[in-house]
């Protein structure tokens, strides 16, 4: 008797960068001095969290 096996989706895996790749690149230069507000030195960021970050600040939402 064969064992089922489940297929699990992989999610993929999004890149991460740190605060001073965040703030150097070019994508994000209208924005350098939120980021280097509110983005911390020792963690690292999806492009994803960067853009909500900078929305929710846009919308007045701080954490």
């Amino acid at each position: 008797m064969k064992a089922k096996t489940k297929k699990v989706e992989k999610q993929p895996i999004e890149d991460t960068y740190t605060k001073e790749q965040i703030v150097k690149s070019k994508r994000f230069a209208n924005n350098v001095d939120l980021l280097n507000a509110t983005l911390k030195d020792t963690k690292k960021y999806t492009l994803k969290e960067v853009n909500e970050i900078i929305e929710n600040y846009m919308k007045g939402k701080v954490n």
